[in-house]
């Protein structure tokens, strides 16, 4: 077998998975408008954390869903850039300068900022940070080995969920490394056998990674980047020698691409859901695996391969104890993922001619499946929860459609579960509706009122069709200000919640509305249902993995922004079509530990 040397880090899945913060809707960026065929324009600006333009910014447009074409644009002198020649899609846009990162990236399960056609983008792009230093072994510097980083924690201290992973480097003919470009926060760095690009054995093929200074990764320290600063961490090569973990892949589809497979093998620590190691098969045979230089420790072992027509197949998460020995004869079973498809439909009201963007709006509708536990089936919960949560893509997992010309759309790469049906209005004007199934050969609507208690259930390779999204016209919009009391500041953590008043809609997940306030407390919610809603200013609560429980998928969270605010009793009823301006929401911090 050849060997692989684990990456010690997370690649978050990428920005198409879910990535807007947890605001039901998003708001429309000013000056949208309608466009049609190729001739789109999407425009911004690229700016420091300071809002000082930066110039020369390479800016890149990429559909999120469909054939339509990705486009680039370079900043000028000002920052100002125009990406032209789009067709009707939903984009995301990014931009990149040597030594910038984003200012944020998104938790796992968050939605994915996206843009229109005649969107207006302003990208914060922040001076990364420097982690430089050298590995020293028991004879002077080691040259050629990889060094990686880890992001445990973000610039606030908090712990993340999901650790994103930065490109290897490796030392030079000094034993010298340097990582740029870094994210503000705490890291983890380690030495290891370098991943990309290695096919012959090296000196380091057994050994587990050694961490800085010179630890295992549960003693390794730490290290705090802050914005454009450099941080110097010397490594002490260990040089202690690691077990295998090895086994066969069954199922796999035959590669129709020269030089990869599509197949990876990932392990995962089940106690933080951090992957130590990301690999690929044997080089002479793809269906044996082996990933060497793995500490003690309890680990969750999977295979994905990844199709040319963009499906993906999966083994289930297999439990795998590392105790002072190698772990041999695994069998990883790949099984193909569920689908699901569907159809949008749009219902105009002569009566509330409000709404946008009518010539592009089904293709410019997402649906997101988000995978949930059912909090009404217990005991299934406790027999899933250890082997999903192992790998926490598929715990906190997300994946959406977008409509084409006609509607239709696709949930593809589904791992077996129960899934939350999530849509997001096109623009101004619409509202999500309802969320139907229509069964085979049944004329009749089946309505799913109650996503988080009886989202759709999948098996694994399951095909299910008939999944029916209504995005109906006359939507509000709400514009307002949070107001704290004398000496208060504006806590990070404070969200504004929206919930149905009407007896009749309480347990409808789709007229529950949340949004996060700007730094001037100011705070918007597009895409309200007509109806009458209770509203509140409160501090939002974290899951076990660090991230802002949703008012749409934690039932339990859910109840306590229900009961507080119905104590609350400040209501609000809006009109079709109606634009509420100027709201003025008094936030009182609670006189109690929450």
């Amino acid at each position: 077998m050849s060997r692989a040397m684990p990456m010690v880090s997370r690649v978050l899945a990428a920005a198409l998975f879910a990535f807007a913060p947890n605001v039901f809707p998003q708001e429309p960026r000013a000056g949208a408008q309608s466009s049609a065929g190729s001739n789109g324009v999407i425009s911004g600006r690229v700016v420091n954390s300071s809002g000082e333009p930066l110039a020369g910014a390479s800016v890149n447009a990429g559909p999120i869903s469909g054939n339509a074409p990705r486009k680039a644009a370079t900043a000028d002198s000002h920052g100002d850039f125009k990406i032209e020649g789009l067709e009707p899609s939903l984009y995301t846009v990014s931009a990149s300068v040597p030594g910038y990162v984003f200012s944020s990236l998104p938790s796992p399960g968050d939605s994915a900022t996206y843009y229109r056609i005649g969107d207006s983008v302003t990208l914060t792009l922040r001076k990364g940070g420097v982690i430089t230093g050298s590995v020293i072994g028991s004879n002077g510097p080691l040259i050629g080995i990889g060094v990686f980083a880890t992001r445990v924690r973000d610039s606030e201290g908090k712990r993340l969920a999901a650790s994103p992973g930065f490109p290897e480097r490796r030392t030079d003919d000094r034993g010298v490394f340097r990582l740029y470009g870094l994210m503000p926060g705490a890291y983890l760095i380690s030495a290891a056998r370098p991943r990309i690009g290695t096919i012959m054995p090296s000196a380091y093929d057994d050994d587990v990674p050694t961490y800085f200074p010179s630890a295992t990764r549960d003693t390794a320290s730490e290290v705090i980047v802050r914005e454009g600063d450099e941080v110097t961490a010397d490594i002490r090569y260990r040089a202690e020698a690691g077990h295998a973990v090895s086994g066969k892949i069954t199922g796999m589809v035959e590669s129709q691409r020269q030089f990869s497979s599509g197949i990876s093998i990932v392990l995962t620590d089940v106690r933080d859901h951090i992957d130590i190691a990301n690999v690929g098969p044997d080089f002479a045979d793809e269906s044996s695996f082996a990933i060497y230089g793995v500490p003690d420790g309890e680990y969750a072992v999977s295979a994905r391969q990844f199709l040319p027509t963009r499906e993906e197949l999966r083994s289930q998460p297999e439990r795998v104890s590392v105790h002072g020995t190698s772990v041999t004869g695994l069998t990883l079973a790949l099984e193909p993922l569920a689908s699901i498809d569907g159809r949008l439909v749009f219902e105009s009201d002569p009566k509330a001619p409000c709404a946008q963007r009518r010539d592009t709006a089904a293709q410019e509708t997402i649906v997101y499946a988000r995978r949930y536990d059912p909090e009404n089936k217990p005991d299934t919960v406790a027999k899933s929860t250890e082997a999903s949560n192992a790998l926490l893509p598929t715990a906190a997992y997300a994946t959406f459609g977008v409509g084409d010309p006609k509607g239709s759309f696709s949930l593809r790469n589904l791992p077996p579960g129960s899934y939350q049906i999530d849509p997001r209005a096109p623009a101004s004007g619409w509202y999500a509706k309802s969320v139907t199934m229509i069964p085979p050969r049944s004329p009749a609507k089946i309505a799913i009122s109650n996503l988080g208690h009886d989202g759709i259930s999948v098996r694994s390779g399951e095909r299910i069709s008939g999944l029916v999204v209504t995005i109906a016209e006359g939507a509000a919009k709400l514009r307002g200000r949070i107001t704290l009391a004398e000496g208060q500041s504006l806590s990070s953590k404070l969200r504004v919640y929206v919930i149905p008043a009407e007896r009749e809609n309480a347990d409808n997940l789709l007229r529950f509305y949340e949004t996060r306030p700007d730094a001037d407390r100011s705070f918007t919610i597009d895409n309200v249902a007509p109806g009458r809603y209770l509203i509140l200013a409160r501090l939002m609560e974290e899951n076990e993995f660090g991230a802002a429980k949703s008012i749409r998928q934690d039932g339990t969270f859910r109840a306590k922004v229900v009961h507080d605010g119905e104590a609350l009793k400040k209501d609000l009823a809006f009109k079709p079509c109606e634009q509420i301006t100027a709201f003025d929401l008094p936030y009182t911090p609670p006189s109690f530990p929450r």
